[in-house]
C-alpha cells in the first residue's frame, strides 16, 4: 500500500473527483481541477494538496499557472465534502481568465473572499486595452471587479501611463458579461505622461471609457518649456487637450508660463 504522503494519482483524482463548495475561482459550483507534469502530493495532517513542475489550476474557463502550488483544504461538517479554500502559487504565476491576466512570482487566493493577492518583481495586470504594475503587491478581486495595485503604481495604455502610489481600477461587465475597464482612483504622487506633456498632483481618477482623466492638488502641466499650474485640471488624454482650474475659494489662481517660440531664450551673460 502507497504512503498516504504520495498518493500522485490518487490525489489527482481525488482533486477531480471530490466536490467543492466553496467559492470557486470565479463563481458557480464547478470543480477545480490541479494537475502538475512532477509530482502531486497529498498531505493530510497540514491538510493540504502540493503540486510541483508546470502546474495548471482550471475551473471553468478561469487558470492558473506556476512552478509549485499548494492547496489548502478542509472538511465540511455538514456535507463532508473536501473544501478547497484557499490556494498558494509559486514562480512564474500566472492567472488568466477570459478578460484579463495577472502575472508575479507569489500569488495567495483565498476562495471564500474571491481575494488574490500578487507579490514578486513584475507585477502586472493585462487587459485588452491597458497594463497595470506594481512594483509591491497587486490585490485583485475578479467577482467584486477591483484590481488595486500599490507601489509605484501605473497604468499603460499605448504611449500614455498613469503612475501613483497606489492606484485601485474598477471594472464593469457589459451585456455580454465581458468584463472592461471603467475607472482608475489614483492616490499620492499622482504623473500622467503622454508623448507631449507630463501631469502631476495630488490624486487623480482617469475614466478608462472616455479616456479622460482629472487631477487634484498642486496640479502642474508641463508641455515643452511652457507650464501651467491649478488647483484642478481635466485632461483627454485622446485629444491631448488639457483644462486647468483654480479654486478661488482658497485663493489658488491659475498660472502659466508660456515661452513664444518652442524653445526659451538664452538669457545673456
Amino acid at each position: 500500500m502507497p504512503s498516504p504522503r504520495y498518493l500522485f494519482l490518487a490525489v489527482l483524482i481525488t482533486v477531480l473527483t471530490t466536490p467543492v463548495t466553496a467559492q470557486p475561482l470565479r463563481g458557480g459550483d464547478s470543480p477545480i481541477e490541479i494537475s502538475a507534469d512532477n509530482s502531486l502530493e497529498w498531505l493530510q495532517e497540514d491538510q493540504q494538496y502540493v503540486a510541483n513542475g508546470k502546474v495548471i489550476v482550471t475551473q471553468d474557463t478561469s487558470k492558473i499557472f506556476c512552478d509549485k502550488l499548494v492547496a489548502d483544504y478542509r472538511t465540511n461538517d455538514i456535507t463532508g465534502n473536501t473544501e478547497i479554500w484557499q490556494l498558494t502559487a509559486y514562480d512564474n504565476v500566472r492567472l488568466e481568465n477570459d478578460d484579463s491576466t495577472v502575472q508575479g512570482d507569489k500569488a495567495v487566493y483565498n476562495i471564500d473572499t474571491g481575494l488574490s493577492v500578487i507579490t514578486g518583481n513584475g507585477v502586472k495586470l493585462t487587459t485588452p486595452e491597458q497594463t497595470i504594475t506594481a512594483s509591491e503587491r497587486m490585490e485583485y478581486n475578479v467577482d467584486k471587479g477591483i484590481a488595486k495595485a500599490i507601489g509605484n503604481a501605473k497604468i499603460t495604455r499605448d504611449t500614455d501611463t498613469l503612475g501613483a502610489k497606489i492606484i485601485t481600477a474598477n471594472f464593469i461587465k457589459d451585456k455580454n458579461g465581458k468584463q472592461i475597464f471603467k475607472t482608475a482612483h489614483a492616490n499620492n504622487n499622482v504623473i500622467i505622461k503622454t508623448p507631449d506633456e507630463t501631469i502631476t498632483g495630488s490624486n487623480g481618477v482617469y475614466n478608462a471609457i472616455t479616456n479622460m482623466a482629472e487631477i487634484k492638488g498642486n496640479v502642474k502641466i508641463v508641455r515643452g518649456p511652457n507650464t501651467l499650474e491649478g488647483a484642478r485640471a481635466e485632461v483627454n488624454l485622446t485629444t491631448n487637450i488639457s483644462k486647468m482650474f483654480g479654486e478661488p475659494n482658497s485663493g489658488k489662481r491659475v498660472k502659466g508660463v508660456f515661452f513664444p517660440s518652442s524653445k526659451p531664450k538664452e538669457s545673456k551673460k
